[in-house]
């Protein structure tokens, strides 16, 4: 009795001694995975987004991101820009490209707010050369850009589906003075995919013309670090303007355009996402493509307004630079 009651006492401690380091082993376990956690759930509760880094509650995957960045965050922007320029400033034909090394910024002083200077929007048509806080124009000839000031403001957003108003003018020190009207749209197909849409109003000063466009842009994140993106869409350009060609300069365009034109822009593009100390989020990315790659109604007749579609090509690259809220709180 004695000897299996001693059997008995030592089968408690041993089973308590297991029972400990089992829960010592999982509370070192958990540790590790508490830390590196970055997964955040979305509204509906079945769907799993990573986020940049612990703490911070941005996508890092860029099909995921909202149309206007988190209250107090950061963006800026280093992109060089390269369009075929079929013709320089005087009108005359060129055979160097138009090319600019554009330094922007953006910030989110507000939820749902958004302000910059910069040629790159979330959701928008792609950045147009010589615009920047600080444009740098290198080719044909070296001389600062224009200055795009911006104002964005997310009045929906919805799990599927945001949409946001969008003010930006230009401050012409290089081209003309234009403001632009949007209504970006983002439609979030799945966590990996989105559709990027919406409409642009583009007031051109020089001749009192109006630009319309329709962006349709494809994205598609396969990883949270990696992502591809197909534009395209419709350009409605010059319409009802008093003068005739001139708008590559101060339009995404590759080339100056007759009056009332209808294009079909083309460009693919990619990118790798880097989070660094959990702090700042890097998007390297580059893009090319054509614009204009279809004529709808081409324009008769000879000139620069009748180019052949392969000296339309643009290309851009260039790394857009997210900072943590931390750093302002």
């Amino acid at each position: 009795m004695r000897a299996s009651n001693l059997f008995a006492a030592a089968l408690v401690i041993a089973s308590s001694a297991v029972w400990a380091h089992a829960e010592d082993e999982s509370a070192e376990n958990a540790a590790p995975a508490e830390r590196e956690a970055i997964v955040e759930a979305t509204s509906r509760g079945d769907a799993v987004i990573e986020t940049a880094a612990p703490g911070w509650h941005y996508p890092k995957a860029y099909a995921a991101r909202p149309l206007v960045m988190n209250k107090y965050m950061i963006r800026g922007t280093f992109i060089v820009d390269v369009k075929r320029a079929a013709v320089d400033r005087a009108g005359v034909r060129t055979t160097r490209p138009l090319v600019s090394i554009d330094l922007g910024a953006a910030f989110s002083p507000l939820e749902n707010l958004e302000v910059g200077v910069t040629n790159y929007r979330v959701g928008s048509t792609g950045p147009v050369t010589g615009q920047a806080m600080f444009p740098i124009v290198v080719s044909p000839i070296g001389t600062f850009g224009d200055m795009p000031v911006y104002v964005r403001y997310s009045f929906m957003r919805k799990d599927y589906v945001e949409m946001a108003a969008d003010f930006v003018l230009s401050i012409p020190s290089w081209t003309n003075l234009s403001a632009t009207f949007g209504l970006p749209t983002r439609i979030r197909v799945r966590d990996k995919v989105s559709i990027d849409t919406g409409t642009e109003l583009v007031v051109l000063s020089n001749g009192a013309g109006l630009n319309i466009e329709l962006p349709f842009k494809f994205t598609y994140s396969p990883k949270p670090a990696g992502f591809i993106t197909l534009d395209s869409g419709f350009s409605f350009q010059n319409l009802a303007r008093r003068l005739t060609g001139g708008s590559y300069i101060d339009t995404n365009l590759a080339f100056p355009v007759a009056r009332n034109q209808v294009l079909v822009p083309l460009a693919v593009g990619g990118g790798y996402t880097l989070v660094v100390k959990n702090i700042v989020m890097l998007d390297f990315f580059a893009r090319g493509g054509w614009n204009p790659f279809v004529y709808v109604n081409p324009p008769s007749g000879g000139g620069i307004n009748a180019l052949p579609l392969r000296d339309s090509w643009i290309v851009s690259a260039g790394v857009v630079i997210h900072t943590s809220p931390v750093l302002q709180e």
